[in-house]
């Protein structure tokens, strides 16, 4: 009986089947890292550079391809089903719906060289030993950032956020000196992600987040509505995810060696601030007086910024933001990403270490 549903339902058996292949196959990653090294390196870079120069006729986001297709699948499903009766409807509906959604998540895994698998940049660079963010050199580096911030922001040329070439020149800066970046953490530098704008503007910003690797086109993409001093350092973050790194913590601290080696003042401003701003959410548990001190230290050029975007939280009020954390973290929990949402909070312990290993 089994296999004859399952011939006369062709499609979602080899669906099915593909979903299992791909489970067992990312099992074995997991279980052992170095065939997800094999996998990445051998595989599925090779393959990607020839997805991408499939992908660069066109600067069209594709997600909203992605969305198109998905569309014209339901008005097929929708046209084929409503002429049957409800009990072969339902099952009609059933199968269509969870072959889709293995196909998508068998898919990305795929496409994103089951980078979940492969060892982090934690244990191969760091060796899991950190700075402790509560000690002293923290509360001097902290003052130092506070220095840096200013300066930085002072006289400073600000971009126009309205320019639509602002992500994809900046996306461009940063992969011209990705490989001098990223060879000494051994990543590899050729796959060349790209990052675009999402759209409409504020779509992200409703969900909690500034940004989100695509992995079926190889492309990032940041909200439009982004304060411009946000946008440099979330570009380069989401272009680390390009780049293999799946950590949050590691793709902040990739994204922040991005900026400050690019050479442009204002994304080394933008990941400078970034980085105060997580040291300012550590240095909670500091003397409240101290941590006061440091807030009111920044310049009224920061100010203006922070206050600029705060304006933006109201415009684009959060939507169900538990929910969202709850999804979000299970979703990083289960692919072994240490501490879940927590894990972006590596990003200050990452630097200071990486500073004094120099």
């Amino acid at each position: 009986m089994i296999l004859r549903f399952l011939r006369d339902h062709l499609l979602f058996s080899v669906l099915t089947g593909f979903a299992l292949v791909s489970f067992v196959f990312g099992f074995i990653i997991f279980r052992s890292p170095s065939i997800g090294d094999w996998y990445y390196r051998s595989v599925f870079i090779p393959l990607n550079r020839g997805w991408q120069k499939i992908l660069d006729f066109s600067d069209v986001p594709y997600y909203l391809v992605l969305l198109g297709l998905v569309f014209i699948l339901l008005v097929g499903q929708w046209m084929m089903a409503r002429g049957a009766g409800l009990k072969s409807a339902l099952i009609s509906w059933g199968l269509f719906i969870s072959s889709g959604i293995f196909l998508l998540i068998a898919l990305f895994y795929w496409m994103w060289g089951y980078n979940y698998g492969r060892e982090t940049l934690s244990g191969s660079f760091f060796q899991d030993e950190f700075v402790a963010v509560d000690s002293q050199k923290f509360v001097a580096r902290w003052q130092l950032q506070t220095n840096r911030v200013n300066h930085l922001r002072s006289n400073l040329v600000v971009p126009d956020s309205t320019d639509q070439f602002l992500t994809p020149s900046y996306g461009n800066l940063y992969r011209k000196n990705a490989e001098r970046i990223l060879t000494p953490f051994g990543i590899d530098a050729s796959v060349e992600p790209l990052c675009k704008e999402f759209i409409p503007a504020g779509g992200l910003l409703r969900l909690n987040t500034a940004g989100f690797y695509f992995p079926f086109a190889s492309e990032s993409y940041v909200d439009k509505a982004l304060h411009v001093s946000q946008k440099p350092f979330v570009i380069a973050h989401e272009l680390a995810h390009g780049y293999g790194v799946t950590d949050e913590g590691e793709a902040n601290f990739i994204g922040y060696l991005l900026c400050q080696n690019s050479g442009d003042r204002y994304a080394q401003y933008s990941s400078a601030l970034s980085l105060w701003l997580y040291m300012a959410v550590d240095g909670r548990r500091l003397d409240q007086d101290f941590v006061k001190g440091m807030w009111d230290g920044l310049s009224p050029e920061v100010w203006g910024d922070l206050q600029e975007r705060r304006k933006l939280d109201d415009k684009y009020p959060e939507l169900f933001p538990r929910l969202r954390d709850r999804i979000y973290d299970s979703y990083l929990a289960m692919n072994r990403v240490e501490g879940g949402i927590q894990s972006y909070n590596r990003f200050v312990g990452m630097v200071l270490t990486y500073e004094e290993m120099e």
